[in-house]
């Protein structure tokens, strides 16, 4: 079993409305999100790609953008914002009271502060509120926006938020909290709205918590993944002259395969060789790990990797990517 596990091209779960988006720290979720969140505005979709860090890198992927709470425009038909709790508590209070300077004495008093932090699962509710919110905004009869892509956190977060609708509702039955896990619950089991996605590199430690992560979402909760994104996939650069390429690179001399890898380039061959060897060692690494994702039973996509000096270059190199898909 080898790449052709994986997909090429982003399918149907990638074009629904709402795209939740996690994985390990370190695999580029926020690169993959955001990537999505560009394609779908250079498409003409009124876009809402939303951070939820303390360190959002949305100021690293877009020019003259400064991430913060409130909604901002980053380019044509797209806008993003940091989705952070305590300003999201003092917007769902200042709703309820209807008195900002009142609302924020409340939300930044140490024991209200106290309090909150230990009502298990405010951090999942509020956030989750805030895009339900948002997914139910209209523009005339139309929805605001066409599409809302979330940079979730990291699996141990993520799971704790999608865990958190059920966990709720059954502990209580009413009011506020009750109806806005119902509504919440709504979204995320409906898949023809909804995709969960998962990110990971082929590496031991992300291929394990992906396929933990997954395998409790699916046992815990009704919540289903749409696909896994597996990140930085290195190319199988002898596909088509396997037999001749192999024996190249454990040493035998080839001067036609030389000639035809080197056209063009002036590279040493002597380096052009230690570096596909280090490139081909490092992709059969990760057809391992790919064959561990299989029984995971969730579409896998491929994003490639991308050597280049920036993670503005690297999603740039990723749009123009799947663009073309």
């Amino acid at each position: 079993m080898t790449q052709q596990l994986l997909e090429t091209r982003l399918g149907p779960a990638f074009d629904r409305r709402f795209l939740f988006i996690t994985g390990k720290g370190g695999v580029g979720k926020t690169l993959i999100s955001a990537m999505l969140a560009v394609r779908a505005a250079q498409r003409g979709e009124r876009t809402l790609w939303v951070e939820m860090s303390e360190a959002p890198r949305g100021g690293h992927l877009f020019a003259d953008f400064s991430p913060r709470y409130q909604l901002v425009p980053v380019r044509d038909h797209l806008w993003a914002m940091n989705l952070r709790v305590q300003p999201a508590i003092e917007e769902y209070l200042a709703v309820a009271f209807k008195v900002p300077f009142i609302t924020r004495l409340i939300a930044r008093n140490t024991l209200f502060q106290v309090l909150t932090g230990a009502l298990p699962g405010l951090d999942s509710l509020i956030p989750l509120g805030k895009l339900w919110y948002e997914l139910g905004r209209k523009r005339g009869r139309k929805p605001y926006w066409d599409r809302i892509i979330l940079d979730a956190p990291a699996t141990g977060h993520a799971l704790a938020m999608l865990r958190f609708p059920q966990a709720a509702l059954d502990m209580v039955n009413s009011g506020n909290v009750a109806d806005r896990s119902r509504e919440i619950d709504e979204i995320l089991s409906d898949q023809t709205l909804t995709s969960l996605i998962a990110v990971t590199t082929l590496e031991e430690l992300p291929v394990d918590e992906t396929r933990e992560l997954v395998e409790q979402v699916h046992a815990e909760t009704p919540y289903r993944f749409a696909a896994v994104v597996c990140n930085s996939v290195f190319p199988d650069i002898g596909r088509d002259q396997d037999e001749r390429f192999q024996s190249w690179l454990a040493g035998a001399e080839d001067a036609g395969l030389i000639d035809e890898a080197l056209a063009g380039t002036g590279a040493n061959p002597d380096w052009l060789r230690a570096r596909l060897q280090w490139l081909e060692s490092r992709r059969r690494a990760q057809q391992q790990w790919l064959e561990a994702l299989a029984p995971l039973s969730v579409p896998l996509a491929r994003a490639p990797w991308i050597p280049a000096a920036s993670e503005a270059e690297v999603l740039a190199a990723l749009v123009e990517e799947f663009s073309a898909a």
